[in-house]
């Protein structure tokens, strides 16, 4: 389903192109740019589905590891402050 993406009110939301008239400002995303995010989303929150081919794209295009990253900024940071 192709969304608008638009600012309301301060917030960001997705909107369905279907039931929404552009604006200037929209971000427009096609029927493949949702699926591509929907196949990033339920991997990320382990949601059971998955289209395998997807995945395997973006594995291959995997240049690091967000865990072991997130671990060395960890250990750089100072202490914590109260």
């Amino acid at each position: 389903m192709a969304i608008r993406l638009r600012i309301v009110k301060g917030t960001w939301v997705a909107l369905c192109v279907v039931e929404s008239d552009p604006k200037e400002e929209d971000i427009y995303l096609d029927d493949t740019h949702h699926h591509a995010l929907s196949c990033k989303f339920a991997r990320d929150w382990e949601l059971g589905w998955q289209d395998e081919q997807v995945n395997a794209l973006m594995d291959s295009q995997k240049v690091r590891d967000a865990e072991k990253e997130l671990m060395k900024w960890l250990a750089n940071q100072g202490p914590a402050r109260p």
